[in-house]
């Protein structure tokens, strides 16, 4: 089968093609993964078509999502049902030599010089059932060529790696430590959510330079203000007798601070692939970003809430877990770090008494997760025993009526049910999704 994706933005119920010359449409959904330089962007549905132009099996994905990506390399787009404008800033040296001539039933153009033409499909999105255009990847890795993009297709992860990118991993003048130190407290600062206390650098033991900051320093750093600045009082295991637990990354998906940093998500959309990854000035406010929604366990964009597992001590859990025997702590690291890779890709809007929580399909999920949502008028979702069905799958959109909470569960059924359980309070007739409580710990 030849490799091509296809991206989208309107939606209908059933498949439904903009030209009888595309045919045998499937309708199955299957899951996807979107990588830039190796970080997952975001995780939709694709489905598959016959390609009028070479009669071949050819892979389709909203162009939405297609558009989010974009929107990670600075590029801006515009879509009107028959071209997709996108306009490319001089830093990624758009080729626009030898435009596009061929006719066909869409355009991909930048900076106003059409340069692919490309078959489409409308279909439903899964997440947010609604009608929407689809176009094909292989058409769209052509364009990105043009900009020094190469890309990768298997089936399910669309892989992509920006031409541009040096040896530090980064594009552009580097962030000096100084700068991205003060940076991050003045983000530590603003947050007084499940925050113990608000650590100076002294404190933390931080001492920034005027050097180049790289992508491990950033994580150390995190990791030592989150050790002063955060924790709970708690029993152990078999103990009646409660004491204050510091954060520490014993208790979470790594003890290595870039390791954990990125399974959380802190470096996602930007250019980083390693701890030696030097920050550029550019990528600071995305690392800002990703940092202030992991530490409050949202960020809205465009009215949609995009949650988070926020940064909360796993120490209890980890007493009973792997201080108890029931499982090792390389089980224990695995479960959190699958769930919150899938937690992270959680968005939830509302609609009048109803919310509506769209989870992203946990079909290969490595340590066999499971979805269960929860509040006291409602419960979907997984319900014990060793199989997962329906719901308990995700790659839907669940409406959820309002109560005095919800909870979002990730259970990993290889791995004990370990994952996260997330629960959100009802206040004034809305959940409060940037103050998550951690059911599983103590931050009730």
């Amino acid at each position: 089968m030849k490799s091509k994706l296809i991206t989208a933005l309107a939606m209908s119920s059933t498949i439904m093609f903009v030209s009888p010359v595309v045919a045998h449409a499937s309708t199955n959904y299957l899951p996807t993964h979107i990588d830039l330089n190796g970080q997952v962007v975001t995780s939709p549905s694709h489905t598959t078509a016959i390609d009028p132009s070479s009669h071949q099996e050819t892979s389709f994905i909203p162009i939405y999502y297609a558009m989010q990506v974009l929107t990670q390399l600075g590029i801006s787009s515009k879509w009107d049902g028959t071209t997709w404008s996108l306009t490319v800033p001089s830093s990624l040296h758009a080729d626009l030599s030898n435009p596009a001539t061929a006719s066909n039933q869409m355009y991909i153009t930048m900076n106003g010089v059409k340069v692919e033409s490309a078959p489409k499909l409308v279909a439903v999105d899964p997440a947010s059932k609604q009608q929407t255009t689809f176009v094909p990847i292989y058409y769209l890795e052509h364009a990105l060529q043009r900009i020094g993009v190469k890309s990768t297709w298997d089936g399910t992860n669309w892989k992509m790696t920006t031409g541009n990118t040096g040896t530090s991993g980064t594009t552009g003048t580097t962030e000096t430590q100084t700068a991205m130190a003060n940076a991050m407290w003045q983000v530590f600062n603003s947050v007084n959510w499940d925050i113990n206390t608000h650590a100076t650098m002294q404190q933390a033991g931080v001492s920034p330079t005027n050097a180049a900051v790289n992508a491990g320093q950033v994580a150390t750093w995190l990791a030592d203000w989150a050790e002063k600045s955060k924790g709970y009082t708690a029993a152990p295991y078999n103990s009646n007798v409660k004491k204050w637990v510091p954060f520490s990354l014993q208790y979470e998906s790594s003890t290595d601070p870039y390791t954990w940093a990125s399974e959380n998500d802190l470096f996602q959309s930007t250019n980083v692939t390693s701890a030696s990854s030097e920050i550029s000035a550019s990528e600071t406010a995305q690392i800002l970003s990703n940092l202030k929604w992991w530490l409050t366990g949202d960020r809205v964009v465009n009215g949609v809430h995009h949650l988070h597992v926020p940064m909360y001590g796993d120490y209890e859990q980890w007493t009973t877990s792997v201080q108890n025997g029931d499982m090792t702590q390389n089980q224990f690291q695995a479960a959190l770090a699958d769930a919150t890779h899938y937690y992270d890709e959680i968005t939830a809007t509302t609609t009048g008494s109803t919310i509506n929580i769209t989870l992203p399909s946990v079909t290969n999920s490595a340590t066999r997760l499971a979805w269960s949502v929860i509040n006291n008028v409602y419960s979907t979702g997984y319900g014990g025993g060793p199989t997962r069905t329906g719901t308990a799958l995700g790659g839907t959109t669940l409406h959820v009526p309002l109560g005095n909470f919800v909870r979002i569960v990730a259970r990993s059924l290889d791995d004990g049910l370990m994952g996260v359980d997330i629960a959100y309070a009802d206040q004034n007739g809305a959940p409060v999704f940037y103050q998550p409580i951690d059911s599983f710990n103590g931050q009730q």
